[in-house]
């Protein structure tokens, strides 16, 4: 780890990374360290590293990065703006659709990114907004959250810039943004989410729904009384939860002193998770005298209860809280029955991917714990996460699929005892601390990394192909991968070993980490058999006659078109303004795109919409980020263009994109954003 500045050494011929006098290189000033200067035109660290330096050279100061635009919400009246100050015809702006783009040599032979926007003297960063209110967001009722990702149509740079309220919230009609709060910090992504009232998706809920229930919560009360049901949520949490820790105590009113829910509880639990859990401890009634006996003279409902899940998630999956992953999660796991001889369908593993997909709509591969979330609610996510990514890489490894989550898309940290705790006293903490409950699943989740690594390091395709005639690399990675595993076990506590008393522990529950630990090897030890016999020759192959009817079209499509050849973009490489050009002339070129679209009826990908509205979030980001007034002027006629062509094609495709230009507007650029201000200006200028 780098030192901090204000650990750094101190000398006068340092220079500080916010120095304005003396500014640092561009390496030193981006990594915030104190920039000393070397035996040449370098400083120490480029020397060291033998990379390119700015030390000695004139560069621009960057565009400071506001992050702290969390809160303070503003109303007022609509502004409208006209076109003007675009000019599509000039030499800039390409020639017309299809055409290719043509930045500037330093757009590219810049790795270091050192041509950077001139901050003008008129543009002043706002005062730190006031503090923003912990709250909760899968509590919310009537309306559901999804996150807003980084390149999703609305782009979370731009809604750093917005004015939210103290609760974090921006207000349109029915559909607001909410400020996670707490970020973006260093080498964190602002994270923002999509806030859509529940009536908005009622249609849509209508297509996946199996029918019409009066109320699926009587029907579950009816199949499992009160009294059963507080015996069934006991039995979860001695036999479930333990292994899958995705209930919230806390939610459940339940602490070591209290292990039961009052009636009361159980019916604010939503009916999809709370005919989960019931059917989830059904296997475990024998340990119950009253439901052992009851279930004796009578067949338990819990295929029903399965069934009601099934049909509340695929209904609740549009407008999604965190009980619908819990119930989904549950919903993998209910016993196999008469089909336990049969292998999985493929339901199975789409069924995990629709989890995942879930997951990330709702943001749970982040790290929440910065976000302005209750203490709950971010162990409950956590928590989740990990179950999730559990569940992803051992039925990946398992049925030889291709993991849905990808290694780089997730930043969630390693669980911890904080994950475990009970919004209780602090003695209850110090007891959490030592249960095998959160012993176990930290344990588990740390195996399920160990896992993901041995089906990327040798069952993935690309890995199988290389390694099945390659005994030695084979026999070099399963080396890697042993000692890992050997080291993940040395680390387990003595309560999960095997070898150690298990008298204080619940029966069984550690059955399943040793199983997992003792099947990675299994897998490991499969892939060095696999290069030490050579298969055999494939088959002759032959083709069954085709009918002229069959005959299939051997190239369906023969020629893409090729883009033109445009001039290169006229730009004044000593302003640092490449980048900003080149994004003005991709709009220029979208525009212009659009514009010369026929008006008669096309068939579109349904994804299309989202590409509109993409492009919509873009060009306000030019605008409310332009460096000076000439680039405001230009791209605020580039946002009253794009509008016009957009009204021009209304329809289906259009009308989320138009929403996304005329929502601020609608409510006023400079009550939303954090405007500078030439560019207030700017839009001012009639």
């Amino acid at each position: 780890m780098e030192p901090s500045p204000k650990s750094s050494n101190s000398r006068q011929i340092g220079r500080p990374y916010r120095s304005k006098r003396h500014p640092p290189c561009d390496q030193c000033r981006r990594k915030k360290l104190r920039c000393e200067p070397g035996t040449g035109r370098s400083c120490q660290r480029c020397e060291g590293r033998s990379s390119p330096c700015s030390f000695n050279t004139s560069h621009a100061s960057p565009l400071p990065s506001i992050q702290s635009l969390e809160v303070q919400q503003a109303h007022g009246d609509s502004g409208t703006t006209s076109p003007a100050g675009v000019d599509l015809h000039s030499p800039h702006t390409p020639a017309g659709p299809g055409s290719a783009i043509n930045y500037d040599s330093s757009f590219f032979n810049d790795p270091e990114g050192t041509f950077l926007f001139p901050l003008q003297p008129e543009f002043h960063l706002p005062e730190r907004p006031t503090p923003q209110a912990i709250q909760t967001l899968d509590g919310l009722r009537g309306v559901s959250a999804q996150l807003i990702g980084a390149s999703g149509e609305s782009d979370p740079w731009l809604l750093r810039h917005c004015k939210f309220d103290a609760n974090g919230l921006l207000l349109f009609h029915q559909v607001h943004f909410r400020n996670a709060g707490g970020v973006p910090r260093d080498e964190k992504i602002p994270v923002h989410f999509l806030v859509t009232t529940d009536e908005l998706y009622d249609s849509a809920k209508e297509t996946t729904k199996y029918h019409n229930i009066a109320s699926r919560r009587d029907e579950v009360n009816s199949l499992v009384s009160p009294e059963c049901g507080r015996r069934l949520v006991l039995l979860f949490m001695k036999f479930v939860f333990p292994t899958l820790p995705i209930i919230s105590r806390s939610r459940l009113g339940l602490t070591y002193s209290c292990h039961l829910p009052t009636a009361d509880t159980l019916q604010n639990i939503p009916v999809h998770l709370l005919a989960a859990i019931y059917a989830s401890a059904q296997p475990f009634t024998k340990f119950d005298e009253h439901l052992s006996v009851l279930n004796a003279y009578t067949k338990p409902p819990t295929d029903r209860l399965w069934r009601i899940v099934f049909e509340i998630v695929m209904e609740e999956i549009h407008t999604p809280h965190l009980a619908v992953m819990q119930a989904g999660l549950l919903y993998l796991h209910k016993q196999p029955g008469s089909q336990s001889a049969v292998a999985d369908s493929p339901f199975i593993w789409s069924f995990v991917g629709m989890l995942v997909g879930l997951a990330t709509s709702l943001g749970l591969q982040l790290e929440c714990r910065p976000m302005g979330l209750p203490s709950w609610e971010r162990r409950l996510r956590r928590r989740i996460w990990w179950a999730l990514y559990a569940e992803d890489t051992w039925r990946s490894l398992l049925m030889g699929r291709p993991p849905y989550i990808r290694h780089d898309e997730w930043d969630v940290t390693e669980l911890d005892d904080d994950d475990f705790r009970l919004d209780a006293h602090s003695s209850v903490d110090e007891h959490l601390r030592e249960t095998a409950c959160a012993l176990q699943f930290q344990s588990f989740a740390r195996l399920s990394c160990l896992a993901n690594e041995v089906q990327q390091c040798l069952f993935s395709l690309r890995a199988a192909q290389r390694l099945s005639s390659n005994f030695p690399e084979s026999l070099q990675t399963a080396r890697t991968l042993l000692s890992k595993l050997k080291e993940w076990y040395s680390h387990l506590p003595l309560t999960l070993r095997h070898d150690h008393d298990k008298s204080s522990l619940p029966p069984n529950q550690s059955n399943s980490l040793h199983f997992t630990y003792i099947l990675l090897e299994v897998f490991i030890f499969r892939s060095l058999l696999r290069p030490m016999v050579r298969s055999a020759a494939p088959p002759r192959l032959f083709e069954e006659p085709q009918s002229s009817l069959e005959t299939m079209v051997d190239d369906y499509i023969a020629e893409i078109l090729s883009a033109e050849d445009l001039d290169p973009i006229a730009i004044d490489n000593n302003t640092g303004n490449a980048v900003l050009k080149a994004a003005e002339n991709c709009a220029a070129t979208m525009l212009r795109s659009v514009l010369r679209m026929p008006a008669d009826a096309s068939f579109w990908f349904s994804w299309s919409r989202i590409g509109f509205a993409t492009v919509s979030s873009f060009l306000m980001l030019l605008v409310v980020q332009a460096p000076s007034r000439d680039h405001a002027v230009r791209a605020r006629g580039l946002v009253d263009l794009w509008r016009q062509a957009l009204v021009r094609n209304s329809g289906p495709m259009m009308d989320l994109a138009l929403v996304r230009l005329n929502g601020p507007y609608w409510m006023g650029l400079d009550r939303n954003f954090f405007l500078a201000g030439h560019v207030r200006e700017a839009i001012e200028d009639r």
